[in-house]
């Protein structure tokens, strides 16, 4: 027996083909928008243990290099990384460790040259733990305290190395001290800048021994 035809209500065929005609038309999705990635940060190994290639002495003392690390000796001085100058967004670390009651510092942001008068063109991020508050270690020398509490606690006694990360982002200084920010400054001041600068490491004075060590950059754009 032949299956007999199914009829479709005339109105339901009409929606049904209306239906498939506004799919048809309705244009594909726009791609949601995207942000292009942010640029790799450029890496530089400024001291391995290995040599100073690259660095230089401005003014009295020096430093010695020996079992991987700079240590310091008289003053008052800096040796500074004159193989590049630094742009305006950077991240800086580096190990340091003070043979005792000792007092060195790491200079940002200032110009080229053989005097050591130079450095007081930037900013120092000060290593000495009992000097006053502007003045002791974290603190961006002459300009800001550290937290203290913070400080004190993530400091490691002389004779133990300590980490500072420093990342400098126009205006913006921040200030890690082994992994805890201790500082976060912000320049106002018009006769000193953060960069486009060079970096250097300070050499204090006689019986001040402080030794740095695994000195790298990234930098973030020009």
């Amino acid at each position: 027996m032949p299956t007999p035809h199914r009829r479709i209500p005339l109105r339901a065929a009409l929606v049904a083909a209306a239906a498939g005609c506004l799919l048809a038309a309705a244009p594909a999705p726009v791609p949601a928008a995207t942000t292009p990635p942010a640029p790799a940060a450029e890496r530089l190994v400024l001291f391995d243990g290995t040599g100073t290639e690259g660095w230089s002495q401005a003014g009295p003392g020096g430093f010695t290099l020996a079992d991987g690390a700079l240590t310091s000796y008289g003053g008052l001085g800096l040796i500074w990384y004159s193989g590049r100058e630094f742009g305006t967004r950077y991240h800086l670390t580096l190990d340091w460790r003070m043979a005792g009651d000792d007092n060195s510092g790491v200079h940002l942001g200032f110009p080229a040259g053989d005097d050591p008068a130079i450095r007081n063109s930037g900013f120092e991020v000060q290593i000495d733990a009992t000097d006053s508050p502007d003045r002791t270690t974290g603190a961006v020398y002459g300009f800001q305290s550290p937290d203290i509490a913070a400080r004190d606690a993530a400091l490691r006694p002389p004779g133990e190395w300590n980490t500072y990360d420093l990342r400098v982002d126009g205006d913006r200084l921040t200030v890690e001290l082994n992994g805890v920010r201790i500082n976060d400054y912000t320049d106002t001041v018009p006769e000193r800048r953060l960069g486009p600068g060079h970096i250097g490491l300070q050499n204090h004075g006689t019986g001040d021994e402080v030794s740095f060590r695994n000195i790298v950059i990234e930098v973030y754009g020009k």
